[in-house]
């Protein structure tokens, strides 16, 4: 889909890998139609594809996979909706350990957990960390400042119909708290942006909150870093891997609402220090969370370059 972040993140690399092919389920399946799965076999010399799920689809259809990038939990674990990645184990999915995992050799994973998680499951594949990448350019800061004696402007965005993504039970009990205090302003985006346009929902706030009980990156973080922003999260992802490490009082252990509002409270009359940590993090992604520096994992890893 035009519209899949991995989608866009495949026609990046395709800009630093010249002899590389992009093609779409449906396109692989009329391409499988048309010349038969060992022909697309025998036509491409590595076939890649950018989650679990998407070489799960192919294997089963008899396509070979010689390497994937793991971008979540979701496949493999039976306890995704609500595996804590602070504290919980990870309960596999005994169908997709048997029937997928074995047949991908080389296996991309986008944060430290999920490839130690995944090479204790798949010992006898390559399993990699690889990171991620954002487009510092489009993510970037903005021009003016913003006015401080304004109220504290909190935002959210993700698929609350997830329940990994702990709305009702995280975001919502936070936003009901702060309802009627002047001070903090907490608003969401599910969708209402589109990608392009996401840089102007991060300058319209001054924290980013994440509330996931596991994710395989974190992408909304990494964009609120590159656009100069601080994000309190609960530990999952790449979050603290990207971030300043003057903002890891703002990742939490927890998915305790209690703890949140606390760490709002404590922060919302710190204002100029909050803002001055969202520019370190960005300072840190430009370092090394940048296209040009973090896609050379994906190559060498994915395909040998």
């Amino acid at each position: 889909m035009d519209w899949w972040i991995l989608g866009k993140t495949a026609k990046v690399i395709q800009q630093y890998h010249p002899d590389l092919e992009l093609i779409n389920a449906a396109g692989l399946d009329t391409l499988i139609q048309m010349i038969g799965s060992q022909e697309v076999n025998r036509r491409y010399s590595i076939i890649s594809t950018m989650c679990l799920g998407m070489a799960a689809w192919a294997i089963f259809k008899n396509i070979r996979i010689d390497s994937s990038a793991a971008v979540s939990y979701y496949y493999f674990s039976s306890n995704y909706e609500t595996f804590r990645e602070w504290k919980d184990p990870i309960l596999p999915d005994p169908e997709f350990l048997r029937l997928v995992l074995p047949r991908i050799p080389v296996i991309g994973a986008m944060n430290h957990k999920l490839a130690q998680s995944l090479k204790e499951l798949v010992p006898h594949a390559q399993v990699e960390y690889i990171g991620h990448f954002v487009d510092t350019t489009k993510f970037s800061p903005s021009d003016s400042n913003r006015d401080l004696s304004l109220p504290l402007v909190i935002g959210w965005a993700g698929d609350k119909a997830k329940k990994s993504k702990n709305y009702d039970s995280l975001f919502q009990p936070i936003q009901q708290y702060f309802e009627h205090q002047p001070e903090v302003k907490i608003g969401e985006t599910s969708g209402e942006y589109a990608y392009d346009d996401m840089p102007l929902f991060y300058r319209s706030i001054d924290l980013l909150l994440i509330t996931s009980a596991n994710e395989g990156g974190g992408a909304p973080a990494l964009e609120a870093y590159a656009c100069g922003k601080p994000v309190l999260s609960t530990h999952v992802g790449y979050i603290k891997e990207a971030a300043h490490t003057d903002a890891y009082p703002l990742i939490l252990d927890s998915d305790d609402p209690n703890d949140f509002i606390q760490t709002i409270q404590d922060w919302m009359h710190r204002r100029i220090e909050l803002e001055a940590i969202g520019l370190r993090c960005r300072e840190e992604v430009e370092k090394h969370w940048g296209i040009d520096q973090a896609v050379n994992h994906w190559l060498k890893v994915l395909f040998n370059r």
